[in-house]
């Protein structure tokens, strides 16, 4: 087939081409791979003896296209006979011969059409080709095969899913079974001078961790509320006293009116409650 191609760039509305044709329904304009509208096809006559009408033209669109488009101009030549010649009648050889080229121009394009379908099918049509190709099918099919023979081994699905119910029944399910025997940390927090250095660890199995930093006055104590409420009242608690701070040297922390949201907590010298600053720390289950 012949034909040309080209992109629009938004301001050329004249695409020329330079096969020849027969009359302007032998050529075929299509835009981004569609029927085109908005054109009007002119041709170049051959001359007033030429054998065929046409040896080219040009398509103007209304509008141009955009740089977007492609266009293609194509000719596209019926299979058929266009003159009836009558056994009495007398042969015109200028008639003729544009029958004749008529056919030649048709068989020209079965041709080209031949030759792209020859190209583009060469590499399946190569034996060798076909071979691997041949030889990959057969792999497929026995990979095919060796699935089929491993889902037949497996038995009927319902029965394997009810062994497998069956197993989780009598065996229990891991975490149930494992409960008493792992214990991992799922939450924390980190003490920072913005939490007043509170911090804390709760692990699955509502076991927690958690402590802080806190200063008195005189002998009025510090109230400690907890980050984390506890179960009930019978945790552990321990304190170390910071004796770098100011209120003088203290022996140990005491603690009072243990509660499950926290305590009070004071450090201590001689039995007495001392102005100053203490760690504190509480282990136990968690509410």
């Amino acid at each position: 087939m012949q034909k040309v191609s080209y992109m629009g760039n938004g301001e050329t509305t004249e695409f020329t081409f330079n096969f020849p044709y027969f009359e302007n329904s032998n050529v075929i304009v299509t835009k981004n791979g569609e029927p085109a509208t908005g054109y009007q096809v002119i041709g170049t006559p051959g001359g007033a003896d030429a054998d065929i009408p046409y040896s080219g033209g040009k398509v103007v669109f209304e509008i141009a296209p955009t740089a977007l488009d492609s266009i293609t101009i194509a000719r596209a030549l019926p299979l058929g006979r266009a003159i009836d010649y009558q056994p009495t009648a007398k042969i015109d050889p200028t008639t003729l011969n544009q029958d004749m080229n008529y056919m030649m121009e048709v068989l020209k394009d079965l041709q080209d059409e031949l030759e792209t379908l020859r190209t583009q099918y060469a590499e399946i049509a190569d034996k060798d080709s076909t071979a691997t190709l041949l030889a990959r099918i057969a792999t497929i099919s026995e990979d095919i095969t060796t699935v089929r023979a491993q889902i037949t081994a497996l038995g009927d699905i319902s029965t394997l899913r009810q062994t497998v119910t069956d197993l989780s029944t009598n065996v229990g399910t891991i975490d149930s079974r494992t409960s008493n025997l792992l214990d991992y940390v799922i939450e924390t927090q980190i003490p920072t001078a913005e939490n007043n250095y509170t911090w804390y660890r709760k692990y699955k199995s509502g076991w927690v961790e958690q402590g802080g930093y806190a200063t008195t006055s005189g002998n009025t104590g510090a109230q400690i509320t907890l980050p984390v409420t506890m179960s009930d009242a019978h945790y552990l608690i321990n304190g170390t006293c910071d004796n770098n701070t100011t209120g003088g040297v203290f022996h140990f922390v005491i603690y009072e009116n243990q509660t499950t949201n926290g305590f009070v907590a004071s450090p201590a010298y001689a039995g007495e409650w001392r102005t100053g600053a203490f760690y504190w720390e509480v282990r136990g289950m968690a509410a």
